[in-house]
């Protein structure tokens, strides 16, 4: 397995579906502009996530964005972050992990109010010691009725730390 450097501080970019490295996130991508046709967004995310769905978050947007509730969270990043937010809301988060909330909700509002895709990929920093992986790549997906996105798909695939997860399945590891 390939040795990373772990940077002091976290960070991320936006970045073009192309530049997506990650073929399951690539193709999840590919797979939700086939899906909206000339809508401005799917309307169920089911046709997107099964074939990825160890590598998924999804999130419920609770009113105009005032918070998001994770409704699900695959088997993959429930290894990655070491533990399974189901049925909590981002505003929880941000109470435990006040920079990492803020970066998602900033994440979350771009998506929710463009309605648009939005790829990222990050570095994990000694910042957040209890990740478990070190780098990622994502892709944020809205979906919804005709008037508003009510729900948002994250897909990431994560490069988990070697001394990590040790029982966790190689599928798991990218």
């Amino acid at each position: 397995m390939a040795e990373f450097w772990i940077p002091d501080e976290s960070s991320g970019e936006i970045i073009t579906a192309p530049q997506l490295e990650a073929m399951p996130v690539r193709e999840a991508v590919e797979r939700w502009q086939a899906l909206k046709g000339a809508r401005p967004w799917p309307e169920a995310p089911e046709p997107v996530l099964g074939p990825v769905c160890a590598n998924i978050i999804l999130i419920r947007v609770l009113g105009e964005g005032e918070d998001y509730q994770y409704l699900r969270v695959g088997e993959a990043l429930v290894a990655g972050f070491g533990e399974d937010f189901s049925g909590q809301c981002l505003s929880e988060i941000e109470q435990t992990n006040p920079r990492f909330g803020i970066g998602l909700r900033m994440l979350y509002e771009m998506v929710r109010a463009s309605g648009e895709p939005l790829c990222y990929r990050g570095w994990v920093g000694q910042d957040m010691p209890g990740a478990q992986f070190v780098y990622y790549e994502s892709a944020v997906l809205p979906f919804g009725g005709a008037s508003r996105v009510d729900h948002i798909l994250v897909i990431s695939m994560l490069v988990l730390r070697g001394d990590s997860c040790p029982g966790a399945p190689d599928s798991l590891r990218v």
